[in-house]
């Protein structure tokens, strides 16, 4: 594999994992540089861009490289910065059909066309939140407003909001449409106030985008939580005015509204107000269903007891299964075989027994990315729960992953004593096995680090 096709599987295996704002607010704008040894550069469309994923998401991106590229690499970011039509150079912000130029049944907004009620998939898991969603695009604003619904990763949650903003659009399509990621809503509104102050761009510019909306979908609000006054601020009162103007808000987050322990009290009792919905891991017929729709949307001739095959064997999230599908189907057109249930079970086997490639600063960068704290909270004295849940967790982790001693991640985590990180160790065991939340975190954690 060449360096430019190393870099185009990465991004496909990225697009699969991670989850769908993420990957379309940071990777889709990035592409190949140049790459010379063991050294890849990769061009970023913006200052902002590349800081955040090297802060960020580094890890996700450096990991799937170097386990396609078999060898380490070393990746450094050039950046190109591109005239575009949003405020943040290079992120798709927000969509609004009265920005731009109508030529097809989503009016050119950034709603993927492939995102539809149509393409999604129901089951057991999942039948409650499309339920609600289904009756929000027929009656916006009427029955179920707010709609919050929470997922864990690569469950569906972006597909069913879009799905509602498109049936919407199909509908009025002279509907006003506002798509944003909560961490772009929040990049917006940082570069308002620096815009702002040149009076190049002012609030009221800022606010008419978002309060002005028919449907405000924002996909991932966990992020807002923690973040500054300024930007919760601005979010209740957006909120507020849509609210009071019976305008539909759709909100998409990893967690329910009462585990969002640094968002404002006022915010997350407005969330609880609506409905709230949850989607699980969908079972083995969901899967099956799953992999039957993208055997049917590739074309390809794969018989239906190989795809059920696979489905019983993969216990996945549904991002994950699609990107096992595509591993089997690619792996068997470069091998020039068919696909057998002999051959699905190598790929399976292969990857299920494959050694977790993971270290002890990954598994401390992703437990603060997914909790968003920081290093030093870990290492730090402070018994206050939002940090000593991550805490315990980074113990139960760097144990059970790297077999580390006791005494060393006592030492990792500030100086601790083993009989500590023993007892966080053991608390996290039993929490596993009597605490739902807890389980779906470590679930959550690890697959971010594609374990």
């Amino acid at each position: 594999m060449n360096n430019l096709d190393l870099f185009k599987a990465a991004m496909g295996e990225l697009e699969t994992t991670l989850s769908g704002a993420v990957f379309k607010t940071f990777f889709s704008t990035l592409s190949f540089g140049k790459a010379e040894g063991r050294k890849m550069e990769i061009v970023a469309p913006s200052d902002y861009v590349a800081d955040q994923i090297n802060k960020r998401f580094l890890i996700f991106l450096k990991n799937s490289i170097d386990r396609l590229g078999k060898e380490s690499i070393d990746i450094t970011f050039r950046v190109e910065k591109k005239e575009v039509q949003t405020i943040t150079e290079g992120l798709p912000l927000f969509t609004s059909v009265e920005k731009v130029k109508q030529t097809d049944s989503t009016n050119n907004t950034q709603l993927s066309q492939k995102y539809t009620f149509e393409t999604f998939i129901v089951g057991p898991s999942n039948r409650l939140a499309h339920a609600i969603a289904t009756t929000v695009a027929e009656n916006p604003g009427k029955m179920y407003n707010p709609f919050f619904l929470y997922a864990g990763v690569g469950l569906g949650k972006t597909h069913l909001i879009q799905a509602i903003g498109n049936r919407i659009l199909k509908n009025q399509p002279k509907a006003k449409v506002v798509y944003a990621t909560a961490e772009s809503f929040m990049n917006e509104l940082i570069e308002t106030i620096q815009e702002g102050r040149n009076k190049n761009y002012t609030a009221n510019k800022f606010r008419d985008k978002f309060r002005k909306a028919d449907l405000l979908l924002i996909d991932d609000i966990q992020f807002i939580a923690g973040r500054g006054e300024a930007t919760q601020e601005e979010f209740f009162h957006t909120f507020n005015a849509l609210y009071m103007s019976q305008k539909q808000i759709v909100l998409t987050s990893d967690r329910p509204p009462k585990e969002l322990n640094k968002l404002d009290a006022r915010i997350t009792s407005r969330f609880a107000s609506g409905v709230v919905a949850d989607m699980q891991n969908p079972d083995s017929e969901t899967r099956a269903a799953i992999l039957r729709e993208k055997r049917n949307v590739l074309k390809e001739e794969i018989p239906n007891e190989v795809v059920d095959f696979i489905a019983i064997n993969f216990e996945s999230n549904i991002r994950e299964l699609e990107g096992m599908f595509l591993q089997i189907v690619t792996g068997a057109k470069a091998e020039g075989v068919q696909i057998t249930k002999e051959y699905a079970a190598k790929i399976i086997g292969h990857v299920l027994k494959e050694p977790p490639k993971v270290n002890i600063n990954d598994i401390l960068k992703t437990v603060c990315t997914y909790y968003n704290i920081k290093i030093t909270d870990l290492k730090g004295k402070s018994r206050v729960k939002e940090f000593v849940v991550p805490r315990q967790i980074s113990m139960y982790l760097l144990k059970d992953l790297t077999q580390t001693p006791f005494m060393v991640i006592g030492d990792i985590l500030g100086g601790r004593d083993h009989t500590t990180i023993m007892h966080g160790n053991q608390k996290i065991e039993n929490n596993l096995k009597e605490n739902p939340k807890i389980k779906q975190d470590v679930l959550n954690i690890k697959r971010a680090m594609r374990l």
